[in-house]
């Protein structure tokens, strides 16, 4: 629960959604995940606020206040893939001006490899909808750790809640540098090879304990 309180914090300070707008969780050991309340700010969110819902049918097992609507798509998420930690649903700007024009976020950079070759459009479905859930879990996926919503925003997921905002962030940025070189020229996307070479290169990025 720190770690998503943690998360929460950032997206309320950084700026990255409008209003009360989007919403995040993290798994729970015992089949069950934490989610944001509805309609609260995110300035406000405070623990006594959070959800604790089954990741099997959606009960709330803990909380007084409503969860998110989007809770939904969560549970899928959570019960299609038991490798997923944390899940963040943003109406991050360039994210969103992109699943407006029901385009791709597109391998233009490298740092997109960590999320996928690409971040596909849902077709667009009324928020907190079962058929926007079942939308979602039909491309997400190791190798697809994020996707645009139609005319409506940007869910990203991750082994931790704070894995899943970083992917997020990753995708807002390269949906701000892919519509802003698109004024310019359609921008170059990487090849194949390209990206296997920086996944490659990825593996001995950072620190790592000398041999």
């Amino acid at each position: 629960m720190d770690a998503l309180l943690r998360v929460i914090r950032h997206i309320g300070q950084d700026g990255v959604t409008f209003g009360t707008s989007g919403n995040a969780s993290a798994r729970r050991d015992g089949g069950a995940f934490v989610i944001t309340p509805s309609g609260v700010p995110w300035s406000d969110i405070a623990a006594g606020d959070l959800v604790t819902l089954s990741a099997s049918d959606g009960t709330v097992l803990e909380g007084g206040s409503r969860p998110s609507t989007e809770w939904r798509f969560h549970q899928y998420l959570y019960r299609s893939h038991e490798w997923i930690g944390g899940i963040v649903h943003l109406h991050s700007p360039y994210a969103t001006v992109l699943a407006t024009l029901n385009t791709p976020v597109k391998a233009i950079h490298y740092q997109m490899v960590r999320v996928g070759e690409q971040v596909p459009v849902v077709p667009y479905r009324t928020f907190g909808t079962p058929e926007l859930a079942e939308a979602i879990q039909a491309v997400i996926g190791p190798q697809c750790r994020a996707a645009l919503l139609e005319n409506h925003g940007l869910v990203a997921v991750g082994e931790t809640v704070s894995s899943a905002y970083q992917a997020a962030m990753e995708v807002e940025w390269t949906a701000m540098i892919q519509y802003r070189a698109s004024l310019l020229a359609p921008p170059r996307v990487l090849t194949e090879d390209e990206l296997q070479a920086v996944r490659e290169s990825f593996r001995h990025y950072g620190q790592h304990p000398t041999t």
